[in-house]
């Protein structure tokens, strides 16, 4: 069911289905916003960009935007304010302090309480109330009610909630004294919920740091100090490396001369520094140009916004023109690691691995591909290359230009790569990842801060968040001061007592 009043039988007659959304609480009553508000738009001059419609210390003037990311209760001045000129071309209707301003397009469902005389542009469909009902309750409402409220509305360029729609909307009315204890009761735990979120930001901060230094103790040995104690017949990087520059041909000789520069550090014993280029095959992708936009030979490409931090983002991918020859050089293998080439430089190497999730894939220029060699495990080059992202060490490496950072073969080629023994990379690879996974699970579930907010209203609306008092006037008694017409029928459903556990 929706909170929109249904249509009156004939005039005067019963309302069809007027039991509303859901069951209250005894003394509640279900009402049309027409039954105890009347319902005000607003105007805007005219002649909107004449800057003499408008001053400082004129009447205040509110629109939409000036609720856009607002989460104060009440508001008493906007952006602008109307000068006497723009009153009178707009025939601004000034509303009363206790209003309930509810923005009714661009987007439906702004809510705050004016805390003084004002007026609004036509984005709003305003509750200038006719009962003593106390307008945070109904704001509340608005926005425990924000979908619903947008459902109501129509329109093809962009929806708008019309006048005759905020009329008919439903709206649950406790008795007044109980509406009071709900409001102070939501706005105890909505304090509490934002102390929670702070929290929650400083978790993420904490987050963000134990992952930086799980990837620094994974890349330098520490994290695997207890496996190497237990595994010492597991073989040595230098072993690997030897290997390694074995299969080197001699048109393209190993790098007998390179070293680690003097400030890399200390690693385990049974490691060893070697270049990147000797870890693995190092590739910049292909320049993209007019004449590559078409072909015979048209492919998919990886490009930098493909490429996140361990993960590829393949949910708009670009296709190029790659002959045969050019595919045998810039297609992609499961297992390849991909780096921006081309980024912020904060966000320089950003790498993730291609795991052969498109058929054919090659990659642009502004990544670089690394393909490891046999004994080098993708998925810890992939760690050393999120250390380096972190640490900034991609960013000392780099040459900056209007802003953006750029990592180039020949700088990346020779930068230091740490290179345990291969059994020793994949035990890093399997413990960072039950680590790293941990941490992220027990983020992620720490609760949402929007639905604790959603579920506090819910308890609210349904008559859940705070006892009932026998004593309280019911709602009905609100009502029956209000003058029912045939337009303006007033939907009531009684509910039963609630009792106290």
């Amino acid at each position: 069911m929706t909170l929109v009043e249904a249509k009156p039988k004939a005039a005067g007659g019963d309302v069809a289905g007027g039991e509303g959304p859901w069951e209250l609480p005894e003394g509640w009553e279900w009402a049309p916003a027409s039954s105890f508000a009347q319902i005000v738009g607003g105007s805007t001059p005219k002649d909107a960009a004449n800057p003499s419609n408008y001053d400082p210390n004129g009447v205040p003037w509110i629109t939409p935007a000036d609720l856009s990311g607002y989460s104060a209760p009440t508001i008493r001045v906007g952006a602008r304010s109307l000068s006497t000129k723009g009153t009178k071309a707009c025939s601004a209707r000034m509303l009363p302090a206790g209003t309930v301003l509810i923005s009714s397009r661009a987007p439906v469902g702004y809510c705050a309480v004016a805390d003084a005389p004002l007026c609004t542009n036509q984005g709003f469909k305003s509750l200038v109330l006719r009962a003593p009902i106390d307008p945070f309750f109904l704001r509340y409402f608005v926005l425990f009610s924000k979908q619903r409220l947008n459902d109501a509305a129509s329109g093809t360029t962009f929806k708008e909630l019309s006048g005759a729609a905020m009329e008919a909307i439903l709206f649950p009315l406790a008795p007044l004294a109980e509406q009071r204890r709900i409001v102070a009761r939501i706005d105890e735990l909505f304090v509490e919920i934002a102390e929670g979120e702070a929290a929650l930001r400083e978790a993420r901060k904490g987050l963000d740091l134990f992952r930086r230094a799980l990837l620094k103790v994974a890349v330098t040995g520490e994290l695997t100090k207890d496996w190497r104690d237990a595994n010492r017949s597991a073989g040595t990087g230098d072993d690997l490396i030897a290997r390694i520059r074995k299969t080197y041909s001699k048109s393209r000789p190993s790098r007998t001369d390179w070293r680690p520069a003097s400030s890399a550090p200390d690693l385990p014993e049974t490691w060893t520094w070697c270049a990147v280029e000797e870890a693995g095959e190092v590739q910049l992708g292909r320049q993209r140009a007019p004449q590559h936009h078409a072909g015979d030979h048209m492919r998919p490409y990886l490009r930098v916004a493909n490429v996140l931090e361990a993960r590829l983002d393949l949910s708009d991918v670009k296709w190029m023109n790659f002959t045969p020859k050019e595919f045998e050089v810039f297609s992609l293998r499961s297992g390849d690691v991909l780096l921006n080439e081309g980024q912020a430089p904060e966000l320089l190497g950003r790498p993730a691995i291609f795991r052969g999730e498109i058929d054919g894939c090659c990659f642009q220029k502004t990544l670089l591909r690394f393909r490891a060699k046999e004994g080098v495990v993708p998925e810890y080059a992939l760690i050393v290359f999120r250390h380096y992202m972190h640490c900034g060490r991609f960013k000392r490496e780099s040459r900056i230009t209007t802003n953006i950072g750029h990592l180039t073969q020949v700088r990346f080629v020779v930068m230091e790569f740490p290179l345990p023994p291969t059994c020793e990379q994949q035990a890093i690879v399997d413990l960072f990842n039950e680590l790293e996974h941990a941490a992220n699970e027990a983020f992620h579930n720490l609760p949402d801060a929007a639905l604790l907010r959603q579920s506090v209203l819910k308890a609210a609306f349904e008559g859940r968040l705070v006892p009932q008092c026998a004593a309280d006037e019911p709602a009905s008694s609100l009502l029956d001061h209000l003058v029912e017409t045939p337009s303006n029928p007033i939907v009531r459903k009684r509910g039963r007592l609630r009792k106290e556990r």
